[in-house]
């Protein structure tokens, strides 16, 4: 009950409208993802950039117009960050998600961002390695 009105409470202080955040998160990694990758770019910039903008929604992970801060960015932003700059961008938002927090989110989604982003992580390294490598022998 006591939580109820603590969800309720913080979900009016969310400065931020949902349509506007979904707006922007497909505007953002569409064209981009496309210009990197083609449709199948599109569609796992949009699976890894939606996970992480519910995620970041459902922990209360919001702009504070109050904090200056890196890390002190929109769902959006972080849907767009994690997608987009993946190497650094889902490090970051991983290991600061729980110090960024105001609600306490669900695991389940935590899990699955933590999941696909670690698969695409590690592909993303593979693949530049062996363009390296590659490279290194054509010299």
């Amino acid at each position: 009950m006591g939580e109820d009105r603590e969800l309720e409470k913080s979900s009016e202080s969310n400065p931020h409208d949902l349509t506007r955040q979904i707006v922007g998160l497909i505007l953002w990694i569409g064209p981009i993802a496309f210009l990197a990758g083609g449709l199948v770019g599109v569609a796992i910039g949009y699976v890894l950039g939606g996970l992480t903008f519910a995620d970041a929604w459902t922990a209360g992970i919001y702009k504070r117009e109050t904090k200056s801060s890196f890390l002190n960015i929109s769902p959006m932003a972080w849907g767009v960050v994690v997608s987009m700059l993946l190497i650094v961008g889902f490090p970051v938002y991983v290991l600061n998600r729980n110090k960024l927090k105001t609600l306490p989110g669900n695991t389940a989604l935590f899990g699955s961002v933590v999941l696909v982003g670690s698969i695409l992580l590690v592909l993303s390294l593979a693949s530049i390695y062996s363009i390296v490598t590659a490279a290194a022998r054509d010299v």
